[in-house]
This record gives C-alpha cells, structure tokens and sequence, in this order.
C-alpha cells in the first residue's frame, strides 16, 4: 500500500483583489457582501419616541436577512416599547423584541429570526410600537443582510 500526502496549504487569509488574476470572469452572481443598514426612526438621540413604521431596505435580489437588533440610548422610567421587523408586511420575528425600563441603555437587543429569505422587490419594514416611553430617548434598529453584489 502507497501512502498519500495532502497539500496542506490553505487559505487562510481574505481572498483580496491580488489574489485573482486579471481576466478570471468570476460571475457577480458568486459574490456577496453583507449589508449593515440602520434606522432612528427619524428621532434625534435626546428625542422621546412614538409609534412608528420605517421602510428600511428593497431587495433587488435574493437575499438574507441575517440579524436584527434594536436599542434604546435611555430606557426611561416607565418605558414599554416592541419592535418588529415585517416582509411584505408579515413578522420575520418569533415575537416582538420588547425594551423596557428594566433594559439597559445603549444596549443592543436581538431579535428571533424566523424568516429569513427575501426575494427580489420584497419590502423589510421595521414596526415601533410605543405602549408608555415616559423619558425614554433614542431608538434605534440594526439590520444586517447578505445579498449578491449588484452591478
């Protein structure tokens, strides 16, 4: 019997611009990035936030939806506040992230995911649904999402 060796040289580093040669006609279809987007619902740091819903990204192709996190700069004292992330209008949630008074300011809150693939023209919204927000400031929502390298 004949033993056999491996190459053990792997790639271990980021595959940079260098490492492909010119002409090598890799599809855009075979590249994706990830995209972080973000929303403040239109309020300021020091503003008391109200109910609110916010278009926050239009697949314009297949893609995933990968995170979903949401905070508060100050929870306030009598603070009760659900955010949902919506497809098409439909709960990509297990449930409603929920920040209250109890949570800790300037902390990130993740959400469930329990849809996660998005086609191309679908609608991801983000819902803010303010029960009490007696001095609370500052919402903010965190989406991250891969998707093919647009042309």
């Amino acid at each position: 019997m004949t033993q056999q060796t491996f190459n053990d040289a792997v790639l271990v580093y980021p595959l940079l611009n260098a490492d492909v040669s010119s002409g090598a006609a890799i599809s855009a279809s075979k590249l994706q990035q990830n995209r972080y987007l973000t929303s403040d619902f239109g309020f300021n740091t020091d503003d008391t936030p109200t109910t609110t819903n916010k278009v926050i990204y239009v697949a314009q192709t297949a893609a995933t939806l990968k995170t979903f996190a949401v905070m508060l700069t100050d929870t306030g004292t009598t603070t009760d506040i659900d955010f949902d992330i919506l497809i098409n209008g439909t709960s990509a949630l297990t449930a409603a992230v929920n920040i209250t008074n109890a949570s800790t300011d300037n902390v990130l809150y993740n959400g469930t995911l329990t849809t996660t693939a998005l086609s191309s023209g679908d609608v991801v919204t983000i819902d803010m649904t303010v029960t009490t927000s007696t001095a609370a400031l500052g919402p903010l929502a965190i989406i991250s999402i891969d998707d093919s390298y647009l042309n």
